[in-house]
């Protein structure tokens, strides 16, 4: 392959895309911006309609898990969270009302509503890593796996590995890593992965090309009405002439657009809409564009950005005619005019301690260690929990902020493992006179410069994200002293509605006139001085409040 005339001919194509279509964007005059604080934060990959008019939207949360979600006009459910911690990629709502869950780490989840069923590679998928799903006329699932095709007809699997002959990449691992599935009206199935883009007619599987080219890292399939398909390559990942928004109508490939697509959908009135690339090169300028139906035949494509940023993803149109498009933070509706986020990124959030979930643990030393010859028996270490009494932590856009916790000190217990004597904790803590202690937070820093750590690209990366360094005030024994610790700050569920921080404190009990045992009366105490550090592990965990 000719790579200098390809790079060249790439950057003509991008200087010269307005030649084939006519760009225009809405004004912040024509759409207005309202804010619902209800809905999911996670990267919305996946939105499809659902049963009674509703719509199911999944997508990673972060490198941890995701979730699925049901939107049934007013409130949003999340349908995995009895599955455990997953990472949920895409849902499908079959023929028969079932819906299948598909995830990235653990195969398929099968939900009749009655019962869950699990098929990973052990009943026959072709890989754990399922990232795409589809129902064909016949009722018989396939599903696109990191391993190739598999195809689940209710009793068994069938699985399809390297069907056609790599053209682009020697690697045949490529052409198996599936991206997504369709069927066509005659029953063909198009296969986007991320090497070359085939066809599959029941016998044969024949790759999709161009003047001898392949059409590589194919993201989004699409048939309209009239039975063209829609479908975008590259999107970012290659440097090809095969790249950008294609049709093919049985015969002619045409390009429609420089523009990548992640997900492409027809609506009512005959548009078609994506969310991706502006351009596919450059994967960091992305957009939610809309074709207009009255250009698509024409040499000329009018395209009107509705909304660009750096990461979009799923996209659907609701039974209202409304369309709904999800970036990496969350799901947005377009009704025309006016564009609403479920997911308030401004503004400071109310989190109430949960302080039955929540759990604070300290542990103490010995000074000295014990020893038996020359075997260490170790350090005498104390452990024990203490209450939370109420606390309320402040977010704001994905970040801590503030807040304040206070601890019942009446509540401290002591978990002895060696029942020695010497090792047993006094009493530290003059409960009766003070059995409240408060902390509260003055600063948070984030790691990386203090840099936010929100994933705009829609990467699952991993990441540092929620690494934290909080800097307060406690208050305990009447003495109020400046403390700072590490921390980490996550999302637990995918909505707006649980947040969980985890943190290890130090303090020298001293500065707060604990002296008992204290290493600074070594001389005093000997053998049986307590180490002046005492450490609080901390699980804080924290849902939103209604407002």
């Amino acid at each position: 392959m000719n790579y200098a005339l390809v790079y060249a001919l790439l950057f003509l194509s991008t200087f010269c895309a307005s030649c084939k279509q006519n760009q225009t964007d809405e004004s912040n005059d024509t759409i207005k911006t309202e804010i619902k604080d209800i809905g999911p934060n996670i990267l919305v990959r996946s939105i499809k309609k659902g049963r009674n008019d509703g719509l199911l939207m999944a997508g990673p949360n972060n490198e941890s898990f995701g979730d699925v979600f049901q939107y049934d006009g007013k409130l949003f459910t999340n349908l995995t969270a009895k599955l455990g911690q997953h990472k949920f990629w895409d849902v499908l709502e079959d023929r028969q009302g079932n819906s299948w869950f598909i995830s990235t780490d653990s195969g398929v989840y099968y939900d009749n509503g009655k019962s869950v069923q699990h098929f990973t590679t052990t009943e026959g998928l072709a890989d754990n890593r399922v990232t795409a799903i589809y129902e064909d006329k016949a009722g018989v699932i396939w599903f696109g796996t990191a391993s190739g095709l598999s195809r689940y007809d209710g009793k068994s699997f069938q699985t399809f590995t390297s069907p056609n002959v790599p053209l682009f990449y020697k690697d045949e691992k490529l052409n198996n890593d599936i991206n997504t599935i369709i069927a066509d009206k005659t029953g063909r199935l198009w296969v986007g992965t991320r090497g070359d883009a085939f066809v599959y007619d029941g016998k044969k599987f024949t790759t999709l090309t161009h003047k001898g080219e392949p059409f590589l890292h194919v993201s989004a399939i699409l048939e309209d009405r009239k039975g063209t398909i829609w479908f975008s390559g590259n999107n970012g990942f290659n440097v090809s002439r095969t790249g950008g928004l294609w049709r093919y109508n049985g015969h002619t490939f045409t390009k429609v657009s420089e523009r990548g697509a992640t997900a492409i959908i027809q609506d009512k009135q005959g548009n078609i809409w994506t969310t991706g690339p502006v351009n596919p090169a450059n994967s960091t300028v992305q957009a939610v564009s809309r074709y207009d139906a009255n250009s698509l035949d024409g040499d000329k494509t009018t395209v009107t950005e509705i909304r660009s940023g750096k990461a979009f993803f799923g996209i659907s149109e609701a039974s209202d005619g409304s369309i709904w498009f999800g970036d990496a933070t969350g799901v947005y509706r377009y009704d025309g005019k006016t564009i609403t986020d479920f997911y308030n990124k401004k503004g400071q959030k109310k989190y109430r301690v949960d302080t039955k979930q929540s759990v604070i643990i300290w542990k103490v030393s010995m000074l000295l260690g014990g020893w038996e010859g020359s075997t260490f028996r170790g350090d005498g270490s104390t452990t024990g929990d203490v209450d939370l009494l109420k606390g309320e932590l402040l977010i704001e856009n994905r970040q801590l902020t503030g807040g304040t916790v206070d601890v019942d000190m009446t509540t401290i217990e002591q978990k002895v493992d060696d029942q020695r004597p010497r090792n047993k904790m006094p009493p530290f803590f003059d409960v009766k006179k003070f059995p409240v202690s408060t902390f509260v937070m003055t600063k948070v820093e984030t790691g990386n410069d203090g840099k936010t750590k929100i994933p705009t690209d829609g990467s699952i990366r991993s990441r540092t994200e929620g690494n934290i360094k909080i800097t307060g005030t406690l208050t305990m024994e009447g003495i109020t002293k400046t403390v700072t610790f590490p921390a980490k700050l996550n999302f637990n569920d995918g909505m707006d509605g649980t947040v969980e921080m985890n943190g290890t404190l130090v303090i020298d009990r001293t500065d707060w006139g604990v002296n008992s045992g204290s290493e600074k009366y070594f001389y005093q105490y000997g053998d049986g001085t307590i180490s002046d550090d005492v450490k609080l592990h901390m699980k804080i965990v924290a849902k939103k409040i209604d407002r």
